[in-house]
């Protein structure tokens, strides 16, 4: 990873564990970043499955969108960001602007529910970032959209907690998607649509 990329990843890794230890930032405006570790796996997958059409929902300050972009670049792919705040849209833009990746990204400002439907290409690989109450109407737009063995990842999904059971359950018996939990991070939900 380059210099540049490697300096706007190590600001917003400090700033999100300093963000974590104050109550005075209200909670749209957290930077939530994905962990550093899910992030490489993110990485890792995209690239050695060649994905080039990548989605997320949930952007944040565009942490991860680096990451997938840096990703998208390898590959020659094209990431579309989703995120229903414009404030966060603008601090995503920046950022990635700023690791030089910005041509590698489409940013789409508003409610995922309504966004994600709209995206026309089959989708290779998704990540959804966002609150967790979204992630079962998220999954019954993305069943349709990922292609047959594209790959779905969810962060912050922990089992034993009402809504992630709630999710993880929904994946299970769902008969396109095989899904496991891997505590990697802040824990994942990492699902695979069969072919």
């Amino acid at each position: 990873m380059n210099d540049q990329i490697t300096k706007v990843l190590n600001h917003l890794e400090k700033l999100d564990e300093e963000e974590r230890t104050r109550d005075d930032v209200p909670q749209e405006d957290r930077m939530f970043t994905l962990h550093p570790d899910t992030a490489q796996l993110v990485h890792m997958l995209i690239e050695s499955t060649q994905s080039k059409n990548i989605v997320e929902v949930g952007v944040a300050h565009g942490y991860s969108t680096i990451w997938l972009a840096r990703a998208a670049k390898l590959t020659g792919g094209r990431v579309k960001s989703l995120e229903i705040n414009p404030k966060n849209v603008e601090r995503a833009q920046i950022n990635v602007q700023n690791a030089g990746l910005i041509n590698y990204v489409d940013f789409i400002q508003g409610d995922g529910l309504k966004t994600l439907p709209l995206i026309e290409e089959t989708i290779d690989f998704a990540l959804i970032d966002c609150w967790e109450w979204l992630y079962i109407d998220l999954l019954s737009i993305l069943r349709k959209q990922l292609k047959p063995g594209g790959f779905l990842i969810a962060d912050n999904v922990t089992p034993g907690t009402e809504t992630s059971d709630k999710f993880i359950n929904t994946l299970k018996k769902d008969p396109l998607f095989n899904t496991v939990s891997v505590p990697i991070g802040r824990n994942i939900q990492f699902s695979a649509k069969i072919s």
